[in-house]
């Protein structure tokens, strides 16, 4: 006696459901990385922004630092042997 196998309509449609999800699955991974991959160029792409505008900023304050040092450099010996001595003070009070 061979036993007679019963389909149920009931599971075909569950395969047919999993195996579709399956692929809406794939699908999302797939967008997920392309979407990080797109962020991170562009927040790659933002702080070269920044990083060159902070490269900007701090050559201006040299040079301002610098000119002001050529202006008055009695002063700015001065400002930087009281510097020395409070961080050798600081340093020496351990």
């Amino acid at each position: 006696m061979a036993k007679e196998k019963t389909t149920y309509p009931e599971i075909d449609s569950i395969k047919q459901d999993l195996d579709s999800l399956r692929s809406n699955v794939v699908e999302l991974t797939k967008h997920v990385k392309s979407n990080k991959a797109a962020q991170g160029q562009e927040m790659k792409e933002m702080l070269a922004g920044r990083l060159e505008g902070l490269k900007a900023s701090g050559m201006q304050s040299v040079d301002n630092i610098e000119r002001q040092v050529k202006a008055q450099p009695g002063k700015a010996v001065g400002i930087a042997f009281a510097a020395g001595l409070a961080a050798s003070l600081l340093l020496g009070r351990r």
